[in-house]
Formats: structure tokens, sequence, C-alpha cells
């Protein structure tokens, strides 16, 4: 499941990339249902799911190659929300 983050998200990226979950309940408070395969799928987010069709080792982090299969669009037209308006969110756990 992958959730495409929107100009206005700010707050869901800290949520998800600056906290743990062993901190908090990342979904606690927030609009979600359940999804392919019981995912959980935020109620405001544009999100995808797929194959996972290649990996690549980046040392601390692996990056994967995901063929879409169904999705869905929640704010169609709305601007992505860009690595610069998330670069000072220090991450929950440590490379």
């Amino acid at each position: 499941m992958v959730h495409l983050l929107r100009e206005g998200d700010r707050e869901l990226a800290e949520r998800f990339g600056g906290t743990t979950g062993d901190e908090i309940d990342k979904f606690q408070s927030l609009s979600w249902r359940s999804g392919p395969g019981g995912a959980p799928v935020l109620a405001e987010c544009d999100w995808f799911t797929g194959q996972v069709r290649s990996q690549v080792d980046g040392g601390d982090h692996v990056g994967f190659l995901v063929e879409p299969v169904g999705g869905a669009v929640a704010r169609s037209g709305a601007v992505p929300l860009g690595f610069q308006a998330v670069r000072s969110i220090e991450p929950g756990h440590g490379a």
C-alpha cells in the first residue's frame, strides 16, 4: 500500500516518518478503512497497491519497483507534497 501525500499533508508526513510505531499508534484519530488485503487506506489520501517487481539495495534502505494493480484518487488536481517541504523531518528510527 502506497499513500500519495499532497500539499497540506505535512502533519501526516511527520506522523508516519518522524515517529515510530513503538511510541504511538500512528492511525489513532485518523479516518481510515480496510483496503486490499486488509491494508489501511487513509480516507483523504490518494493511494495504490501493487505487485513488487524488483528491489534495489540502498545500503540502509531498500527501494521497491511496484507495478500498480489498484488504487483511488481522493484529491484530483492536488499538488504533491515535495521533498523540500519535508526534508527537515527527523526519522523516527535511525538508519
